[in-house]
This record gives structure tokens, C-alpha cells and sequence, in this order.
């Protein structure tokens, strides 16, 4: 018998008709559809529909597939705002994962995969259901690399320190300018660390914003105000430096520029406060100059310079330097004697004899060398500044001068050929109202000794000589040589020459 075709459905597809017949086919169809959708998402291990981390949907992709997706979009291409907390106008942009923070992607995909499974059947196709209802948004496992966030605060260190600005005391072309200190600041590494920590989350994802905690840095010297004050008065103090040639008459002003003043004053930072002193080695180097300006025969009494130039500018005072000089050689030739030597060198002769004692017993060495003494040997006393006597042995004249002003003239009579007045350069040394000369039995009034032409023996300048018989000497020889050695004046100008010099004005005789 052959088979007979028949029309009879098998029992199960009769079944599904009949429920696709019925009032409840409507509500079997979602469900079946809805099974088979969650059969198919298991089969190739698909994330459910809907779900989406912090926003960004992963629904349909694999584990591996949301991995790859998660990694782009939070840490590669994600940023959030760095903000100074101590200046919050400067903000930046930046890759969260320069501080360590980073979304863990593979357990963010995970967890993202496990949305909806594991939890029953039923519980699973209910999930399933809201997915495509209102969906499913997870937060990111956010980690942070405590390493690489300290690695990261040492980076932007450069970017957010300023360090302190100490205050200070500054010269501007011999100005005095003071800076007075002024805070900076300094990340706060770990503070900052403590705060990423505490919460990485809220700081990636919640607000994307990091403040970068700073902390201030203060100087050690705030306020200079009276090292600024102290600078000043040394600065703008009345301090002055001359210089003065007794020998040559010579003045000179050697104040320093600001600028070189300002090396002189030194500042020093100790502890919490500046000191403000001199610079002792940048005076001496100073008088250091001034002496190579002088030439090598004459010189400046170098530590009694520094200590007068120092007291002088630490009260703002004057000062006067004076110049003194250094021994000569001379070379002895065969028409010399003590006496021609000691006019050509203007010296007296004994002076020569001290300054080379083998003299005296083996007599003036022809061809050799002998030591001259500095020319301002017989200036024993302090000499005064502004006043000079200058007499002319040739013209026979007498000349004084104050403040470098002529004051008066006078026609005078020096020594004779036999007994001749020494030239050179000699002051004022003594004062008698009416010397005697023992030797010539003579008063000389107003008598200025000015040079010893022998030791004990004190040539000078006086009035015309009266003898103890009452006969005044030379009154009509003024004008020619005529003394025993002195210089000497009518009786008027004596007494005016005495009154008005004083010990100590140089007194300069020229040949």
C-alpha cells in the first residue's frame, strides 16, 4: 500500500496555531521572541541591549569588543580639568592618566556582561526586558596608580611651583631698589595624592575636574625695609674722598661713582633678616687702583687709608687721604759731594747720611747706587691743606696762598752763596715770637722754623735781625741774598706771615 497524503499537521505545530489562534497569542509571541533574543545573546556571549557604561552604550558587543571600546573612549580620548587650587584662573586639560587615574576596562567589560546573566531565567529575560525599556547605565571601575600619579605631580611641579622670592636689597645704576620678599608655592604632593585616593571615581567620572592642592612657600626675608633704609644712608650720605700732595700741592677728588659705591656696600642674608655692612675688599681694591694712578713714587698709607676711608663712609663723612712718597736711587758720579747731591735732590744733607750710613766711613761710592729719602721727609707734622707758602730763591720773592687763592706777596732775602738756602719742599714746625741766634749774637722776630740744615740747627723764615747792640740788620739788602741760610722779610711781613701760618703749612723753596 502506498502512503496516503494527508493534510493533519504534526501536534506541535497544531498546538502553536492554536495558541497563535487565541486572544493569547498576542502576549506568547513577545515572550518567545524575547527567549530566543536571549538565547542568541548567550550563544555569542553578546552584551545585553541597553547597557551602557557612564553613557557610552556597549550593548552588542563582546567582552573583548567593549574592552577595546571602554579603553578609547576613557583612556585615550578622555579628559578632565586640572585646576591650581591656590589660583583657580589657571586650568588645564588634561589626560586623567597622567595623575594614575584609569578606567579598568577589562572589568568595566566584564561587569558590563554580566548585566542580565546568572541570575535565573526569569530574573535574566525581566532584565532583559528593562534593557530595551529604559536600559542599563553602569559606572566605570575607575583604579589609580599611586606611582604613576607621583610620577605625574614631579611632571606638572615644574608647571605649578614658583618659589619664594627672597627679600632683597639691589643697586640699579648706584640706586638702592629693595624687593621685598613675596610668597610662592608648591604642589602638595601628598595632599593631592589623599584626594585622588580617597575618592578616583568622583574625580574621573563624576566631575572630571582634579584640584591640584598647593601649599605656600614663604621666604625666609619678607620685609627689608631697614636694610633698604640702612643702603641708603650709606649711599646718599655726605661721604667724600680727596686726595692730597703736600710735596706738590697737588688735590685730588677720588669720591667713588654710585656705581662703585654701591660694591662697597655688602648685603648679607642672615637668617630671617639681611645685614648690611662694607665691603672692606672692595675698598681696598679700590685704593688699590688709586695707588697704581700715583706712579712708583708715591704712594697712600694703605692700612691707615682703609681704616679712615671706612670710619668716613660708615658716618657719611669727608675724608682727606694724604699722598706720601717713596725713597729714590740716585747714581753717584765723580764731581759729586754730599753737598751737590743734596741741593740737586733738594735734601738736606744729613738726611742722606741716615738714609745710607756706610757714607759716613767709606765716602760717596762713584758709579753706584745710594738711596735717595722720599721727598716729603721733612714734613713732620700733619700738613695743612689749604694754605702754602712758595718762595723763589732766583726771584728772590715770597708768595702765600690759601683755598689756592693768592694772598700776598712779599720781596725777601735769602742765604748768601757761602751759607745758601736750601731748596725744596719743608713746612712750618715751630713758632718763637723773637728766636735768638747764639751764633751771631741776633734776635729774629716772628721767627717760623721750617727745615734743620743740621740736626739741632733750625733754618726758618723771620723778620729783619736785630743784634744785641740795637743795630737791625740787611733792611736795605731786601731782595738780594743776604742770610746766614733763613728767609728774610721786612718787619711787617714777618709778623703777618706768623700770625697767618700756622705749624704744619708747607712751605716749598724753589731754586
Amino acid at each position: 500500500m502506498g502512503a496516503r497524503k494527508t493534510d493533519r499537521k504534526p501536534l506541535g505545530w497544531r498546538i502553536v496555531y492554536w495558541v497563535a489562534g487565541t486572544a493569547g497569542a498576542a502576549l506568547v509571541l513577545p515572550l518567545f521572541l524575547l527567549i530566543a533574543l536571549y538565547l542568541y545573546l548567550q550563544m555569542f556571549q553578546l552584551i545585553l541591549p541597553g547597557v551602557r557604561v557612564a553613557g557610552a552604550p556597549v550593548d552588542g558587543l563582546t567582552v573583548a569588543e567593549a574592552e577595546a571600546e571602554l579603553d578609547r573612549i576613557w583612556n585615550q580620548e578622555y579628559l578632565i580639568t586640572a585646576v591650581d587650587a591656590m589660583s583657580p584662573g589657571d586650568a588645564w586639560l588634561v589626560d586623567p592618566g597622567e595623575f594614575g587615574l584609569q578606567v579598568d576596562a577589562v572589568t568595566t567589560a566584564q561587569t558590563a556582561y554580566a548585566v542580565g546573566r546568572d541570575e535565573g531565567l526569569i530574573a535574566n529575560l525581566r532584565t532583559l526586558w528593562e534593557g530595551f525599556r529604559q536600559g542599563w547605565d553602569l559606572e566605570p571601575t575607575v583604579v589609580l596608580d599611586e606611582e604613576r600619579a607621583r610620577e605625574g605631580f614631579s611632571t606638572w611641579a615644574a608647571t605649578l611651583d614658583s618659589p619664594a622670592v627672597e627679600g632683597d636689597v639691589v643697586f640699579d645704576s648706584g640706586e638702592v631698589v629693595s624687593v621685598n620678599g613675596q610668597a610662592g608655592k608648591q604642589l602638595d604632593r601628598e595632599a593631592t595624592l589623599l584626594l585622588l585616593a580617597g575618592d578616583p571615581y568622583a574625580v574621573m567620572v563624576e566631575y572630571r575636574f582634579l584640584p591640584l592642592l598647593t601649599m605656600p612657600v614663604e621666604p625666609s626675608v619678607r620685609n627689608v625695609d631697614d636694610a633698604t633704609a640702612q643702603a641708603r644712608r650709606y649711599l646718599q650720605g655726605s661721604f667724600q674722598l680727596t686726595g692730597f700732595d703736600p710735596v706738590s700741592g697737588e688735590h685730588f677728588d677720588w669720591t667713588p661713582s654710585p656705581e662703585a659705591l654701591a660694591a662697597w656696600v655688602q648685603i648679607e642674608r642672615m637668617d630671617d633678616a639681611l645685614s648690611v655692612s662694607i665691603n672692606t675688599a672692595a675698598v681696598d681694591q679700590y685704593l688699590d687702583g688709586i695707588d697704581e694712578t700715583l706712579g712708583n713714587e708715591r704712594t697712600i698709607q694703605r692700612e691707615q687709608a682703609q681704616d679712615c676711608v671706612l670710619a668716613a663712609f660708615e658716618a657719611g663723612e669727608a675724608v682727606s687721604l694724604r699722598v706720601y712718597y717713596l725713597p729714590t736711587e740716585y747714581t753717584v758720579r765723580s764731581t759729586d759731594n754730599i753737598i751737590s747731591i743734596a741741593f740737586e735732590v733738594r735734601m738736606p744733607y744729613w738726611r742722606i747720611y741716615e738714609a745710607n750710613p756706610m757714607l759716613a766711613v767709606h765716602g760717596l761710592p762713584v758709579g753706584e747706587t745710594i738711596e735717595i729719602p722720599p721727598r716729603d721727609i721733612n714734613l713732620v707734622v700733619p700738613p695743612v691743606e689749604n694754605k702754602r707758602i712758595v718762595i723763589s730763591i732766583t726771584d728772590q720773592h715770597m708768595w702765600t696762598y690759601e683755598d689756592g687763592e693768592l694772598r700776598s706777596e712779599y720781596v725777601v732775602s735769602t742765604g748768601m752763596a757761602n751759607s745758601p738756602t736750601l731748596p725744596g719742599v719743608f713746612q712750618v714746625q715751630i713758632h718763637i715770637i723773637n728766636a735768638y741766634g747764639e751764633n751771631w749774637d741776633l734776635y729774629m722776630p716772628h721767627f717760623l722754623g721750617i727745615y734743620e740744615a743740621v740736626p739741632g740747627f733750625m733754618n726758618g723764615i723771620h723778620g729783619l735781625p736785630l743784634l744785641s747792640n740795637g743795630v737791625r740788620l740787611w733792611a736795605d739788602v731786601l731782595g738780594r741774598p743776604a742770610s746766614y741760610g733763613c728767609i728774610i722779610l721786612d718787619l711787617s711781613a714777618a709778623e703777618d706771615v706768623y700770625n697767618w701760618a700756622e705749624n704744619g703749612v708747607v712751605v716749598e723753596i724753589l731754586p
